[in-house]
């Protein structure tokens, strides 16, 4: 019997996007100043995170199929979407002190890649996998095209790549609307309003996972230096890339399959077969790391930065963190029941704590103990998922004895 995985499947794509978020954070470190590198990488970590969080939930409810597509909702969730882009990108000009034009682009950027983020979900939701990765993964394409642009017009300046990426996720969004209206026009008087409580403790937990996977690139410039900022955005494109592929290539394909499963043994099933792809390419990925970051070091940034072997391992540590998390939170996005998602919220929020509080007291261990006391943080909220949601992976006894299996 011929299977492929999606979650393989997506991995690949992620995997070739991946390839072109490294190769345009390795053209810009190696052409720009360390200061104007380490600006570009905190405004690509503040966009990732505005538009993840934009949608507040809308995107994970489309996943899980409680809400019809059309015209309607598209008004509602550009609303939405337009309010959290305004909220962010105060935010950030409150915090780093960004100029008011690099806080608007900000904002456009947090708008229109929540709305593609919805589009995505609809068509992950009908396991059309292809199709909603090429949205959500295209910024890393545009990033690219950015970063050719940057160099092929001389420039030295993190702007342009930053404004290229944000008019890419523009068009995204345009493309993806255009064609979810044309395919559910019939269907488009149907809204019947939003499930605001289910959409809201979705949203705590997408919003606590993408503030994880940028929190280095956030509390970085408040604990250490400039240049620990620009040295994290290229051991995160090296080091950090293969297991940011498959943590989004888990949370990309197992939760509608696992929705779609009828039964506990075929979840169970399901899960032992993505977490031995995973392993198989966390291992393989892990020793590709430890071999080619000193000659990507050497000879492609020319000794520009230094990627120590504790580094190296310690950003290692965390994609392992980050793995075991992607299983726990598909498991909970797929079956969990709102008041499990609601204490997985929870859990999510005091776990981002504990990691901004072990940053902190690991400061003095430089970026290295960073990113020990952030990945201490993903470890505690994978537990802790991992224990809430479990039972609906237990057998019914007669199941489970007529299958060998002792609870």
């Amino acid at each position: 019997m011929r299977y492929v995985s999606p979650t393989v499947l997506s991995m690949a794509v992620y995997g070739a996007s991946g390839l072109a978020f490294v190769g345009a954070n390795l053209l810009l470190a190696r052409v720009l100043s360390t200061e104007q590198y380490a600006l570009l990488t905190l405004l690509v970590a503040l966009t990732t995170l505005g538009h993840h969080v934009a949608p507040m939930g809308l995107d994970a409810v489309v996943l899980r199929g409680r809400i019809e597509i059309g015209w309607p909702f598209l008004k509602r969730v550009a609303g939405v979407v337009t309010g959290v882009g305004v909220a962010v990108s105060l935010t950030a000009f409150l915090l780093y002190g960004l100029s008011p034009a690099t806080a608007t682009w900000l904002l456009a950027g947090t708008a229109a890649g929540g709305l593609m983020l919805v589009a995505g979900a609809h068509f992950q939701s009908q396991h059309r996998f292809l199709q909603s990765l090429a949205l959500v993964m295209s910024q890393n394409l545009v990033l690219l095209l950015g970063a050719v642009v940057t160099i092929a017009v001389g420039s030295r300046a993190g702007d342009l790549s930053f404004h290229i990426l944000t008019i890419g996720l523009v068009l995204a969004a345009a493309v993806g609307w255009a064609l979810v209206l044309r395919e559910r026009r019939a269907s488009s008087e149907n809204f019947t309003g939003v499930p605001w409580s289910e959409a809201l403790a979705l949203a705590g937990v997408s919003s606590a996972v993408m503030l994880f996977i940028q929190l280095e690139r956030l509390v970085i410039p408040h604990l250490l230096t400039v240049e620990d900022l620009a040295l994290f955005g290229v051991l995160g494109a090296i080091a950090g890339s293969v297991f940011r592929i498959l943590q989004m290539g888990v949370g990309f394909g197992l939760p509608p399959r696992l929705r779609s499963a009828t039964t506990v043994l075929e979840r169970r099933e399901l899960i032992a077969r993505e977490l031995r792809f995973a392993i198989m390419i966390a291992g393989v990925g892990a020793v590709s790391v430890l071999t080619l970051t000193p000659l990507i070091e050497r000879w492609f940034l020319a000794g520009k930065y230094h990627l120590s072997t504790g580094l190296v391992v310690a950003a290692l540590f965390s994609g392992v963190a980050k793995i075991a998390h992607a299983f726990a939170r598909a498991i909970a996005t797929a079956v969990a029941t709102p008041r499990e998602l609601a204490i997985v919220n929870g859990a999510g929020w005091m776990s981002v704590a504990v990691a901004v509080g072990a940053a902190f007291v690991a400061a003095p261990w430089g970026l290295t103990g960073v990113i020990y006391g952030i990945g201490l943080g993903w470890l505690a909220w994978a537990i802790a998922a991992s224990a809430l949601v479990m039972h609906h992976l237990r057998l019914p006894a007669t199941v489970a004895v007529r299958s060998g299996v002792v609870d």
